[in-house]
């Protein structure tokens, strides 16, 4: 990364941690709004029109002790930009390419989100095009509303991390229980030009929200279920899982949050199946900082079935038979989830079936986030 980019990194910091007082506040709302570029709830065609996006930064420095190596640099995370469209009172069109300004050429990568969605006077949605595949605890949250600085392990080896697939979903809530279903294309094109050449999956998932019994101000358990078509012709980096449950719970009370995810997969081909098991804690220091904890253990039935994340695998590009982690992170929010400083450091180890070949060491990462 050259020195005016993390310059324009630095800055973003800056200004952020400048603004970040109370009196500003409205300051915020001015500069956000102006992403609405149209508004008109009485217009019964037309109702809005806003600049959609997210740009995430991160100083990152890890360390690989088994392997004596280690590497520290700042990198653009994501930069992605779009639109979204209301018409009609229950049509939304929305479309984001994902840009690459690490290697800015070309600049443009690919679609992420792009979607027509209907929202029936029932609150049922229904919605086809590029869109994400919910499941797992981190593979169900955005990036932009992520409390660690990536998804955890847990998701990059048992969720599919390509993240938007062309597909059709129905969702919604009825009273405590909420649910999703859907079928999509196993296919990674950057378009819908390979939408379902390499076979498709469905997903299943149900809720319920056991808030008021518990006297909780959240208590949401549910359970994912995925299938997929066994296609020996799938692209290199679709996880070869032909079944995936996950069970995912969220406790929540006053300034207490308890997060956790319980995950198994049935590999198919060269991919072995994998048993993963995500707890993370995390508390409300106060209305703007927060501290995370989380901690993740995965185990394959045979042979090297996982993979670390995106930094370390910079250290060691293998996979391994079993992995555990533990995190520790600091967050602050200057304008909630829309524009964020997030901090962690790691340990990471994770065993290989080959004798003397292991990943053991720590990292730390230092982000900006900010969505529109």
């Amino acid at each position: 990364m050259n020195a005016k980019t993390i310059a324009i990194l630095l800055s973003i910091t800056c200004f952020a941690s400048a603004s970040g007082q109370d009196a500003k506040k409205s300051a915020y709302d001015k500069i956000w709004s102006k992403v609405v570029w149209y508004e008109n709830e009485e217009n019964d065609v037309f109702q809005k029109l806003a600049f959609t996006g997210r740009l995430q930064g991160d100083y990152h420095s890890f360390d690989d002790d088994a392997g004596g190596t280690s590497e520290s640099d700042y990198d653009w995370r994501r930069f992605r930009v779009g639109f979204k469209a209301s018409f009609f009172n229950r049509l939304t069109l929305h479309s984001e390419a994902d840009m690459n300004l690490n290697d800015p050429s070309p600049l443009y990568k690919k679609l992420t989100d792009t979607y027509l969605s209907w929202t029936t006077a029932g609150g049922v949605r229904i919605k086809v095009g590029k869109q994400s595949a919910p499941f797992t605890l981190h593979g169900s949250t955005s990036s932009k509303k992520l409390y660690t600085l990536e998804r955890g392990k847990v998701a990059s080896n048992i969720w599919f991390s390509n993240e938007y697939y062309s597909g059709f979903t129905i969702s919604g809530k009825k009273g405590s229980w909420e649910y999703f279903t859907g079928i999509y294309s196993s296919d990674l094109g950057p378009e819908f030009d390979e939408a379902f050449d390499y076979g498709c999956f469905g997903l299943f998932s149900l809720g319920y929200n056991f808030k008021e019994n518990l006297e909780l101000d959240n208590a949401l358990v549910r359970l994912d279920y995925v299938k997929q078509q066994e296609d020996a012709s799938n692209p290199a980096d679709q996880p070869d899982h032909k079944n995936i449950t996950s069970l995912v719970t969220k406790f929540e009370k006053d300034n207490l949050h308890l997060w956790a995810d319980l995950s198994f997969s049935d590999g198919y081909g060269s991919q072995s199946d994998l048993f993963g098991l995500q707890f993370m804690p995390f508390y409300d220091i106060t209305d703007k900082t927060q501290a995370v904890f989380s901690y993740t253990y995965l185990k394959s039935s045979g042979g090297d079935g996982i993979k670390l994340t995106k930094y370390e695998k910079d250290l060691f590009s293998g996979k391994g038979n079993e992995t555990s982690e533990s995190f520790l992170g600091l967050n602050h929010f200057f304008y909630g989830h829309k524009l964020k400083w997030q901090n962690g450091i790691q340990y990471t180890e994770m065993e290989t079936t080959s004798a003397g070949d292991k990943y053991d060491g720590w990292g730390f990462t230092s982000g900006i986030r900010i969505s529109w």
